[in-house]
Parts: structure tokens; C-alpha cells; sequence
């Protein structure tokens, strides 16, 4: 089934004041290859003036541009589904609110949009990020790519879905690796995939707020109870009745 080419767009953001603007307008320049498209900034209950400067971008850009906010702070997950919820157009991804993915990396991702069911990003200049981050990132993707019979080379970037699968897809961890966990579905599912490198580029301002001792931990756990589900078990959700027919099996 061929989808419209149109994109939303939800940009999370948690106190990053200094980096959001540099973030949405990139997203919205980029976004402008497709016929319709809009950017969801998602303020997850900041304290720093991330509020003022959403309002502003929404009120400026619009009406590609809107501002959602939480009154408390709920997390990357709660974000990402705060922005689905909200979405309007075919196709449905997310940009990081720290400014850290180049504006010609994204210009890759949109463009392939169309090329398979699902453009799965990875990073291309991995010496480009803190080495801390590099070693997480490895374990990771290898301990995937083993349990799971795979070869991928990230599992946690902006994957770009049709929004009507990723509406279908489950979410049940609340941390970070929600993103391994629907990508992980689809692809039990049967999606077809097209990898595309991005450049990783350090925020201007602040500190990642990913690599924590709980979100690793949380990490550990969802990747295992994934393996359960969809290896041990065989589960997978069922393919959304919009798509069409499913895939065959691999």
C-alpha cells in the first residue's frame, strides 16, 4: 500500500533552551521534500525556558510547527507517544531536542523515506560521540544482533515508521529503549528496512541525559524480555489492517 508523502515530526525536549531552536529548524527545512509535513515539539516539563522558546517557534512557524507541553517531567517514552498521539501526516518519526543529528544527516533520512517499509538510522561517524557512549552502544547492538538472529547497526535511532504501524506497535518499557523494543516488533512483523548513516554532532549546550545506571539497567531488562516474547515465545503484535496484507515470513 503506497502512503502520501507527508511526515510528522515530534521533537522531545527536557531543558534544552540553548539547543531546541537549532533542532526544529532543521527538522523543518528538511521536512519540506514532502508534500505536507509538521514538526511536534514536545516540552517534557522543563524548567529552563524550553516552554518560551517552543511557544515562540510554534507561533512563528506555524502552521508546521506546534507546541505540546507536560507539566511534569515524564520521560523520553511518554514523549515520543505524546507527539504520535498528536500526529496528522503518513509518516511518523522523532528528532532528538539537543541539536546532536546534522542537518545533512536528517536530509538522508528523510530521503529514503518510501525506499522500504521502515528507514532505520544508524551512526555512520560513531568516533564523533563520547567513547562511554561508543562502548554502551556496542554491547548493545551486539547482544541484540546475537539474541536476535540480526545484523543491524543501531537500534536506537529515529526510525521513521508509517504512523499507523507505529501506532500499532507495543510500547511497554518507560525508558529509553522503547525505541529497541518497537523496532524489534516490526521487524518480527516482517517489515522491510533501508539503513541510513547519520553524522553525530555534540550538543552546543548541556549534557546527555541518556547514559544514566538506570536507563542501562532498564536497557537490560527490555532487552531480554523482548528476546522472551518474540524469540523464545514467538509473539509478535499484529500487522495494523491500514497496511494491507502482511509480509511473507522470513
Amino acid at each position: 500500500m503506497e502512503l502520501e508523502r507527508s511526515l510528522s515530526v515530534v521533537v522531545p525536549a527536557y531543558n534544552e533552551a540553548e539547543n531546541l531552536e537549532g533542532a526544529v529548524r532543521d527538522a523543518l527545512d528538511a521536512a519540506q521534500a514532502f508534500d505536507d509535513y509538521e514538526v511536534i515539539i514536545v516540552n517534557d516539563g522543563s524548567e529552563d525556558g524550553t516552554r518560551e522558546v517552543a511557544d515562540r517557534l510554534a507561533a512563528e512557524l506555524a502552521p508546521h510547527v506546534r507546541a505540546i507541553h507536560h507539566s511534569v517531567n515524564r520521560g523520553f517514552a511518554e514523549s515520543y507517544q505524546t507527539g504520535l498521539a498528536h500526529a496528522g501526516m503518513a509518516y511518523f518519526t522523532f528528532l532528538p531536542g539537543d541539536h546532536e543529528v546534522t542537518r545533512d544527516s536528517i536530509d538522508n533520512i528523510f530521503g529514503a523515506v518510501g525506499t522500504a517499509d521502515l528507514v532505520v538510522p544508524y551512526h555512520g561517524t560513531p568516533w564523533n560521540r563520547a567513547w562511554h557512549r561508543r562502548v554502551l552502544t556496542f554491547v548493545c547492538t551486539t547482544e541484540i544482533n546475537v539474541l536476535f538472529g540480526r545484523r543491524l547497526n543501531y537500534y536506537q535511532g529515529p526510525t521513521v515508521y508509517p504512523t499507523a504501524l507505529a501506532r500499532a506497535l507495543p510500547i511497554t518499557t518507560h525508558g529509553f529503549f522503547f525505541c529497541t523494543e518497537m523496532l524489534l516488533n516490526a521487524l518480527a512483523m516482517g517489515y522491510s528496512y533501508v539503513q541510513v548513516p547519520l553524522t553525530h554532532q555534540e550538543r552546543a549546550y548541556g549534557q546527555s541525559k541518556a547514559v544514566k545506571v538506570s536507563n542501562v539497567i532498564n536497557a537490560e531488562k527490555t532487552i531480554l524480555k523482548l528476546w522472551w516474547s518474540l524469540r523464545v515465545k514467538g509473539g509478535a503484535a499484529p500487522r495494523p489492517s491500514s497496511l494491507g496484507p502482511a509480509p511473507a515470513a522470513e
